[in-house]
């Protein structure tokens, strides 16, 4: 599984947050960082890569797993920002109704400071402004640092469940030979093969066995072709009049490409080396005897 997957990559977009974050800390705009970061590790797990405890990552985190992992992030998105959603600045009260000022009958007189009713009006409007705006509560901020805390424990939680929600692998117990069905059989015919002294017989139980191998087991038997240099070991052939490369042992290869054996291959002999000065020496009948060829000529003469 992704071992601490979230909590690294949150980590990782943290202190980008706390910088944007510093200066605006009002619940809009903690929603909006906060639902921005979680859609990018959403788009993340899709791509996570597999690793094992103590192993490196090799990219093949399985499908039902990449799909918990997914909906991991969406259950987080909707827990966080769903609750930050739910914080709502308090409504401001509307301004009192002030009924409408009764005018006297008789005019009156604007002079050693008494203003008009329209001025009195105004002031007593500026007033109530004023009182509102006391009485009005200070905008709701979101403690930015305690916030990324809790969802940074949440990720934590979150990559726990994950790994232990993640089956524990095989335990790969060997199995005995007196309790392999499909070896025992394989054993029985091949022995019954032996006691006929059946060598056609004992070859068809091996191609059969061939065959099963690839459909039943996703084994491979390889022989050499001359591409596949990495999966064979060389030496010389015994024969030394052999001029084929022939492959003594297949190679058996996993349908993944892992080498389970590796195969065998005998080379020709290398051909002997002519004498120091070139060219081929002549067969030993072409060269004349020359003791022989004295002992004629002495006959003649005496003769």
């Amino acid at each position: 599984m992704t071992e601490g997957f979230l909590t690294s990559a949150f980590k990782h977009q943290r202190p980008r947050l706390e910088m944007h974050l510093d200066d605006n800390a009002g619940t809009d705009t903690v929603t909006a960082a906060l639902r921005e970061v979680l859609e990018r590790l959403d788009a993340a797990s899709y791509g996570a890569s597999y690793r094992a405890p103590g192993q490196a990552r090799d990219g093949t985190l399985p499908d039902a797993a990449r799909q918990q992992l997914v909906a991991t992030v969406d259950l987080l998105r909707a827990a966080v920002v769903g609750t930050l959603s739910t914080v709502r600045a308090p409504a401001v009260p509307p301004p009192r109704h002030r009924p409408p000022a009764r005018r006297s009958p008789f005019p009156r007189i604007a002079f050693l400071g008494l203003g008009g009713d329209d001025e009195d009006s105004r002031e007593a409007e500026a007033r109530e402004l004023e009182e509102q705006r006391r009485r009005q509560p200070p905008r709701p901020t979101v403690h930015t640092l305690s916030l990324l805390d809790h969802v940074q424990a949440a990720m934590e939680a979150a990559d726990r469940l994950l790994a232990e929600a993640e089956p524990p692998p095989p335990e790969r117990v060997a199995l005995p030979w007196a309790e392999d069905a499909e070896l025992l059989n394989l054993i029985r015919d091949l022995m019954a093969a032996h006691a006929e002294w059946d060598g056609e017989l004992a070859l068809r139980h091996i191609d059969r066995l061939r065959k099963n191998l690839a459909l039943l087991h996703d084994i491979k038997v390889v022989d050499f072709d001359g591409t596949n240099e990495g999966l064979f070991a060389f030496g010389t052939h015994p024969d030394p009049e052999e001029e084929r490369v022939v492959t003594v042992q297949p190679a058996l290869v996993t349908a993944g490409g892992r080498v389970l054996r590796r195969g065998e291959v005998h080379e020709p002999a290398p051909a002997p080396q002519g004498p120091p000065g070139g060219g081929t020496p002549a067969p030993a009948h072409e060269h004349p005897d020359h003791g022989e060829q004295g002992d004629e000529h002495k006959e003649r003469n005496n003769g």
